[in-house]
């Protein structure tokens, strides 16, 4: 890849990290804006998120006049072979780093996003040239399916990416402080963005809308992460955790201090890799199908479609305190507890789903899903750089976040065909509930493996 290879070595000034600014000139440490900047990444994916395509949905399936698994089947495609890519991506990332990564994704998501909002174009033309129309169905899915791959690739995927690894590489011993303040403003964009994406639709339309947000992001978005964005603090001649000196407790402890920093190799022999992604794509799964459906699954348990867009809302600002708290905690204690929390989160929101008690339902929901939501960002952000190191975060971050993004392609799809089999989500959330209630009690195995590595390096040593 000799164009990735003259990317990463060159020292042109457009990427230096001292222009156009020095970061170590400012009165504050550069950690903290960081810690900002990041969180704006993630906000700025929301366009090719779940949550923010699925109050498009219905009108693709009225202007394309496709089916709901005719636009669930093209989001599995498309979202699937994004997936399989990330695995390639996460190398990438370790290529370019953050910033390069910032500025290249997010003018492909804003490319992506245009070229959703004129999705039946080319199937129009293609039918009218060859007398086609029998065939504008499948045309008209292949077109989507393009598009979906797009900008889950960009969105999901590379813009996510660069944002919470960058936290990854700035704080160390406190990023558990800093990863839930972030992630608190993370929560409630991608809670209010439902509400904010559905008026934007009314007032313009939906065409209009994505090209809005495509340009704002191709622009404005490019521009404010190639100004803010550093990959690492070495590069800017400044200190990881903005110098703050770790607790007496996690100098010593292996489940702060990487001994070892893995392959991606190793990383995937890990048990505990495949409990906590286990439980990242269960959520993936389950709560982009449930975003992705959310109108459907109103009508079905009898809920009105703003009360259950504004249960978004509420579920961001529980999440948001759940967040602070775990964020707190995960500096002093095993990050395992906190992925099982989060599993059992699932658990909660899945039976409130099955049970359908009038009065409770709502509340199990709004709990359960706040509990997934608010321990996402600090589970996520601390796992990898606490379990397996720095020096490969790309490629194994790649990998994990294939699994989250081919597992959220499966969940709309899944959930749709269960539903036109049996009438009813039914079957779904009991199969959410059972595989979430299998990662709780897989949580007590998932031990950091720097534990490990440092208990048979002071067996050694006392052996000798």
């Amino acid at each position: 890849m000799p164009c990735l290879a003259f990317l990463k070595t060159n020292k042109s000034t457009l990427f230096n990290p001292d222009f156009p600014f020095r970061p170590a000139a400012l009165p504050f440490h550069y950690g903290w804006l960081i810690a900002i900047t990041a969180a704006s990444g993630m906000i700025a994916s929301i366009p090719g998120q779940t949550i923010g395509v699925n109050v498009f949905t219905e009108k693709l399936i009225e202007v394309l006049g496709i089916t709901r698994s005719d636009v669930s089947f093209a989001y599995l495609i498309g979202t699937t072979t994004s997936g399989f890519l990330l695995i390639w991506a996460g190398q990438l990332y370790d290529i370019l780093g953050s910033r390069k990564l910032i500025a290249f994704s997010s003018i492909g998501l804003g490319l992506s996003l245009c070229y959703m909002s004129q999705v039946d174009f080319l199937p129009l033309r293609i039918a009218s040239l060859f007398e086609g129309e029998s065939h504008l169905r499948l045309l008209f899915i292949a077109s989507l399916t393009i598009g979906f791959f797009l900008i889950r690739f960009c969105g999901q995927g590379l813009v996510t990416m660069a944002g919470r690894n960058m936290v990854g590489k700035w704080w160390k011993y406190h990023r558990g402080k800093v990863l839930p303040f972030s992630g608190i403003c993370v929560s409630v964009c991608f809670s209010l963005a439902p509400n904010v994406f559905n008026a934007l639709i009314e007032w313009v339309d939906w065409r209009a809308a994505w090209q809005i947000l495509g340009l704002s992001l191709a622009v404005g978005f490019a521009l404010w992460g190639w100004l803010t964005f550093r990959d690492n603090p070495e590069e800017c001649g400044l200190s990881v955790d903005a110098g703050i000196p770790p607790g007496e407790k996690q100098k010593d402890d292996p489940e702060f201090s990487v001994v070892r920093d893995f392959t991606r190799k190793e990383a995937i022999s890990c048990f505990a890799f495949y409990i906590f992604c286990g439980v990242f794509a269960l959520q993936a799964a389950y709560n982009t199908a449930y975003t992705f459906h959310v109108i459907s699954v109103s009508e079905e348990i009898g809920m009105s479609k703003t009360k259950i867009l504004n249960l978004f809302i509420l579920m961001a600002v529980i999440g948001g305190g759940i967040s602070i708290v775990v964020g707190w905690m995960s500096d002093k204690y095993r990050l395992k507890y906190f992925v099982g929390f989060m599993a059992s989160g699932m658990a909660v929101s899945s039976i409130g789903l099955i049970t359908q008690i009038p009065n409770l339902m709502p509340v199990l929901l709004t709990v359960g899903m706040a509990i997934t939501g608010g321990c996402f960002g600090t589970v996520s952000g601390a796992f990898l750089p606490r379990y397996f190191g720095l020096t490969h975060l790309g490629a194994i971050s790649g990998m994990m976040m294939s699994t989250m993004i081919i597992s959220s392609a499966i969940g709309p799809y899944a959930f749709s065909k269960l539903r036109d089999i049996y009438g009813s989500y039914q079957p779904a959330y009991w199969a959410t509930f059972v595989f979430a209630v299998f990662l709780v009690i897989g949580s007590f195995w998932a031990n950091n493996p720097q534990r490990g590595i440092k208990a048979e390096m002071e067996a050694e040593a006392e052996s000798s």
